[in-house]
């Protein structure tokens, strides 16, 4: 299948470059790639919010949280350090 696209000025520059470095043989398998990480995006975009939600509900299920004092937690491993010693 053959497509043809209009690029910017900028875009057509970035996939002369990748393909003058060599790191692609033509601009096709630039645009070829650069569809191929915009689908995995697509693909993962969702997967990644449910996950993220499923994680917060676990997080508020599981029961009540308070604020994080290192200076404590710091002095609670010394302690137990100390104790072992």
């Amino acid at each position: 299948m053959t497509v043809t696209v209009s690029l910017s000025l900028e875009l057509a520059a970035f996939v002369e470059k990748k393909v003058e470095s060599g790191e692609f043989a033509s601009p096709g398998e630039v645009l070829a790639a650069a569809l191929k990480l915009l689908e995995e995006r697509d693909r993962l975009s969702p997967l990644s919010t449910d996950a993220l939600k499923l994680a917060w509900t676990e997080g508020l299920a599981s029961g009540d949280f308070r604020p994080l004092d290192l200076a404590a937690l710091k002095a609670e491993a010394r302690r137990q350090h100390q104790s072992k010693s």
